[in-house]
């Protein structure tokens, strides 16, 4: 069965059904990778989850969604990309709560928070 990755930046719950905001979930088998952004923030590439039928020579063919991770601890990058594919690869949970900024629950010990999601648009 497919784990599911999911991530939330609104403290309130009110906000909460704002996809650059609110719940997102991403399939873990649509997770390209991760990259540093700066001292305390790195993103997280997934493949768009809504429909892209550019052609290779559209600019917007292959732009990957994103989320944004932030870390409590100047250049711990590599520690917490760590802890996070240990526990994706080990987890036996199908839903996998990787950032919830409303209830404080984050899969990696030094993550603080999460946000500026980037889901790419639907294409015709």
């Amino acid at each position: 069965m497919e784990k599911y990755l999911y991530f939330r930046s609104n403290e309130t719950l009110s906000e909460d059904d704002d996809n650059q905001n609110g719940s997102n979930v991403y399939p873990l088998s649509s997770f390209r990778g991760m990259e540093a952004a700066s001292n305390t923030t790195f993103k997280m590439f997934f493949a768009q989850k809504n429909n892209s039928f550019a052609s290779h020579d559209d600019p917007t063919f292959g732009i990957n969604d994103s989320v944004v991770v932030t870390i409590s601890t100047n250049n711990n990058h590599k520690a917490v990309m760590e802890e996070l594919t240990r526990h994706f690869a080990n987890s036996s949970d199908h839903f996998i709560v990787v950032a919830d900024d409303h209830t404080g629950e984050y899969l990696a010990s030094d993550i603080s928070a999460v946000g500026n999601f980037t889901v790419q648009p639907n294409q015709a």
